[in-house]
């Protein structure tokens, strides 16, 4: 595992056996036995973790996404204060879908999957947030649920724009408060494992974002 982890490498850290709430830090050291990172945070929350307490870790490398448990050793003051966790004897590697969401406004192009021999014809929207296994529209049309539609948009990564399309499938939609648009939740149904990657990785970097500016 510690070839794995890296320095200043983004991880998500939750406490293990309760639910999947993630917060966002980096290592900040590793050696043979453990490894640092900086207090999680989300959304300007900080992570309160105990000595002895059990903690889930996950995070990506070489295009999947790990998850291990550790426990927490103590703290450690550096120029930041630290928590100080166990290296795992094993860990595991878990589909990107149903990965943790974050709030984001993108424009996206949007259609109905057309009937044989058709064309699609797109209209506009934007997200509320993304996942890698799916995302919140704000958009006019009310689809039933279990409708598909093709969806474009582009990352904005730092090693440059990608464009990305998927197909998903509406699962729920209601109205938006403050508009006469519709919120749409869509769960993605085809996603080619390079854009899923793609995805996770900017919503690490988001989460690493937020932590930096909290």
């Amino acid at each position: 595992m510690a070839e794995k982890l890296k320095i200043n490498q983004n991880v998500l850290v939750t406490r293990a056996g309760g639910e999947d709430d993630w917060y966002a830090t980096s290592v900040q050291d590793i050696n043979d036995k453990e490894f640092c990172i900086s207090i999680p945070t989300k959304e300007s929350i900080p992570l309160i973790l105990m000595s002895g307490e059990a903690v889930k870790v996950s995070f990506v490398h070489d295009n999947s996404r790990f998850e291990f448990e550790a426990r927490v050793k103590g703290r450690r003051q550096d120029n930041v204060p630290l928590y100080v966790l166990t290296l795992p004897k094993e860990y595991k590697r878990v589909q990107m879908r149903g990965f943790v969401r974050v709030p984001v406004i993108m424009e996206v192009c949007y259609a109905r999957v057309p009937e044989e021999g058709k064309q699609p014809v797109f209209n506009r929207g934007d997200t509320l947030d993304l996942s890698g296994g799916g995302m919140r529209l704000l958009i006019k049309e009310d689809y039933p649920v279990d409708t598909r539609l093709i969806i474009k948009f582009t990352l904005p990564l730092k090693t440059g724009p990608e464009e990305i399309e998927v197909v998903g499938r509406v699962v729920r939609s209601w109205s938006h408060e403050q508009t006469r648009l519709r919120q749409v939740a869509v769960e993605f149904v085809k996603i080619y494992r390079r854009q899923q990657d793609l995805v996770v990785r900017f919503i690490l970097s988001k989460l690493s974002e937020q932590r930096r500016l909290s």
